[in-house]
């Protein structure tokens, strides 16, 4: 069964619990550089809001990468084969939500993979309950979730702006 992330930006606290427990399940450090999921913060404006893969179909991302580094299984789920990934960022690229980077260590795509098919470790250790796995089947966007996706639009331009001042570059 296909299965994706959905946030509730009006239960994001902003604690980022969720990326440094991804960071270490994949990477064994607490660091958010190695997270697979990215909390766009800004105290200025109260903005919270964990960026994460949409398992888009088609997947741009898959679509750009050039040596067939990334693939779906049958779950739904994109993942990395490392041994054909040369590092080039073309899939970081094409995510159209802002969702990919590299990692600093080894130049290879972060990619959430809900933790190998089971309840993600950001879904369980989030306080607040704004994350939460849904199948891709029976999700129906509801009028609530139409103005959760503005909002998410809003927090991935204010991601790109922030990320820009900082001299890095996401498309």
């Amino acid at each position: 069964m296909v299965r994706r992330l959905v946030v509730d930006p009006s239960k994001c606290v902003g604690c980022r619990y969720c990326e440094l427990w991804c960071s270490y399940k994949h990477e064994g450090v607490f660091s958010p550089s190695f997270s697979r999921i990215i909390v766009v913060k800004d105290d200025r404006i109260g903005l919270d809001y964990p960026i994460v893969c949409r398992m888009c179909d088609p997947a741009p991302c898959i679509e750009a990468c050039p040596n067939d580094a990334l693939t779906r299984g049958e779950d739904g789920i994109i993942r990395v084969v490392d041994a054909k990934c040369n590092g080039c960022g073309s899939c970081v690229e094409a995510c159209p939500y802002g969702a990919i980077r590299l990692s600093p260590r080894l130049r290879r795509p972060l990619i959430c993979d809900l933790c190998g098919g089971d309840e993600p470790i950001c879904v369980k250790k989030c306080p607040t309950n704004a994350l939460r796995l849904y199948p891709l089947a029976e999700e129906d966007l509801s009028e609530n979730e139409k103005a959760f996706d503005k909002a998410y639009r809003y927090a991935l331009e204010e991601h790109k702006r922030l990320m820009r001042r900082w001299g890095l570059h996401v498309r």
